[in-house]
């Protein structure tokens, strides 16, 4: 088993009771996270139920979100990567679409997650220089809700770039995220995709979970 939570292994069977809808979704995901081959530690037991939870929902509902339409390899954009950890891919779709953005991550402290954003996202690859004097600045309460000055050139995902990403409320910044990893671009991201798929949601692809 390699579910921890407060430094404490889990069986498989013990983490799907903890959650309070222990239903198939819930174990399925469980069974998913209890894969040997990737570690899941959380601090607390509220956090592996808060993680759990998220992720069922995004089972129960995506067939009505349309988000089977969002993790595709057409919409595949990069991936960032942290020593450590397992690969964070990013998603969005073209213009004249719904322009939806999300994720898939694979390993956090917070623990999996496969996310659609409410408000799409825009993203931004920095140097290393550059990424930390922008999160600095961010990090002051009157530049919680601005945007910083950022060159054309940054608008570009590339290989070894540091990540920023927000969303724009009219002229109001929100969900701002700065990535523990660096920026990695996979060419024929087709199997990254259903392994994530399958190490966070316990599923192959989105289409197979319709029901």
């Amino acid at each position: 088993m390699t579910i921890f939570i407060n430094c404490e292994e889990i069986t498989e069977r013990d983490a799907a009771k903890i959650v309070p809808k222990g239903d198939r979704l819930t174990r399925q995901i469980v069974e998913a996270w209890s894969q040997p081959k990737i570690k899941h530690c959380f601090s607390k037991e509220d956090g592996f139920i808060k993680a759990a939870e998220r992720n069922r929902k995004i089972l129960k509902s995506f067939a009505l979100e349309g988000i089977n339409k969002l993790f595709r390899s057409s919409n595949y954009c990069f991936s960032t990567k942290e020593d450590g950890r397992e690969e964070t891919l990013y998603f969005e779709e073209p213009a004249g679409t719904t322009g939806r953005t999300g994720r898939l991550r694979q390993q956090h402290p917070k623990g999996p997650l496969a996310k659609v954003d409410k408000r799409p996202k825009t993203h931004r690859f920095l140097s290393k220089m550059r990424f930390e004097s922008v999160k600095k600045w961010h990090r002051k309460d009157k530049n919680k809700h601005c945007l910083p000055c950022f060159d054309d050139s940054e608008k570009e995902a590339k290989n070894g770039k540091y990540h920023i990403e927000f969303s724009c409320r009219g002229t109001r910044v929100s969900d701002w995220h700065s990535s523990g990893g660096r920026v990695k671009i996979r060419e024929y991201p087709d199997h990254r995709i259903r392994s994530a798929l399958k190490n966070i949601l316990g599923i192959r692809s989105v289409r197979a979970e319709r029901s």
